[in-house]
Formats: C-alpha cells, structure tokens, sequence
C-alpha cells in the first residue's frame, strides 16, 4: 500500500494505492455504497460499509471521494477537501 498526497489550488488531494485484485470500472456506480460488494464474501471478509462511511465523511466536510482500478492491477482511492484559507469554521 502506498499513501501520498497533493496540494491542488482548490483542495487538498490523498491517495491511497494497493495492489490488490482490483476492480472492473464500470461497477465504479456500486462501490461506495452501503452493502454494495464488489467481490464475494467468500472471497473477501468485509461487509460492504466501509467505502460508504469515508464517502459519508468526506461528503460532510464537503469533499469528494472517487477511485481507479482494473483487475489484476490493484485500485487507486482518492479523496479531497477543500484548503482552508483560515476564515473559515
């Protein structure tokens, strides 16, 4: 797993890479809702929340969550908020 970041004009970027079994992008609409599984559970442990709660936060801070992916190749999850100017709550 790889862990970077980067500072756009707007927001503040965070990415986090593994290289896991991936996922086909056009299941892309799935993955982070709540109980939406993309992979058995026979297959995977999990329960399918997990995605939903870190879109959840991020949408509370008024942010936005999206990923990449292709199988066999591992997945990229990305989420951003917006800078602080420092005038704001």
């Amino acid at each position: 797993m790889r862990i970077t970041g980067f500072e756009a004009s707007e927001e503040s970027v965070f990415c986090i890479k593994d290289n896991g079994v991936g996922f086909d992008m056009s299941n892309i609409d799935r993955l982070f809702g709540v109980f939406q599984r993309l992979h058995r559970s026979d297959e995977f442990s999990g329960t399918g929340i997990g995605l939903a709660i870190v879109k959840r936060i991020v949408d509370k801070h008024r942010g936005r969550v999206w990923a990449e992916s292709a199988l066999n190749e591992g997945a990229t999850f990305f989420f951003a908020l917006p800078r602080m100017n420092g005038s704001e709550d």
